[in-house]
């Protein structure tokens, strides 16, 4: 009992997840455009504004995201 045990553990963590057709569709289906408040928008730092920006264009890009 104990070795069918840990065969079948050893063997469920080995299960590999099928191929993507699409990782850039995997990626629109799992974000969404980043809208912050006013003041929000006002506390972020240039890095975090950058980073921001660099998501949605990203985001525009590959998903049609529109402003």
């Amino acid at each position: 009992m104990g070795k069918a045990l840990i065969l079948c553990l050893a063997l469920a963590g080995c299960v590999t997840p099928a191929p993507v057709d699409n990782p850039r569709q995997v990626w629109c289906d799992h974000n969404k455009p980043q809208r912050p408040s006013q003041a929000v928008f006002e506390a972020m730092t240039r890095p975090d504004l950058d980073e921001m920006n660099a998501f949605n264009g990203q985001g525009a890009k590959w998903c049609r995201w529109t402003p």
